[in-house]
Formats: C-alpha cells, sequence, structure tokens
C-alpha cells in the first residue's frame, strides 16, 4: 500500500502521454518485496543489538551508582 501513489502517478503520466521504462515498472514490482526484506534485516539487526545495548545499560547504570 505504501508503494501505491508511486503507481498511481505513473499511471496518471501513462494517460498523459508519458511512458516511463520498462525498467521503473519492474523496480515498481520488485520494492515492495525489497521493503519488506529490508524490514526484516532491520529486525534482526535490532534483536541481535538490544543484549549488547542492555549490557551498557548496566554498565552506565554501575559507573553512576
Amino acid at each position: 500500500s505504501m508503494f501505491e501513489p508511486l503507481k498511481e502517478m505513473v499511471a496518471l503520466l501513462s494517460t498523459y502521454g508519458e511512458e516511463m521504462p520498462e525498467e521503473i515498472h519492474q523496480q515498481l514490482q520488485d520494492l515492495p518485496e525489497h521493503w519488506d526484506s529490508t524490514k526484516q534485516l532491520c529486525m534482526r539487526v535490532k534483536q541481535s543489538v538490544a543484549p549488547l545495548q542492555a549490557n551498557e545499560v548496566n554498565t552506565i547504570h554501575r559507573k553512576c551508582q
């Protein structure tokens, strides 16, 4: 749904005779998959960093006391 406005914009441009290259159409098809994989990567990194962040928080708390 996030990329629907882009698809609609390309469709609108084509109604006025401005055709986009096939590469653009292919990218619009691939974007949702790439976006999902980017979000999944972000979650994996966040999960792997969480213990490190918790350790750092504990270290800072101990130094403050």
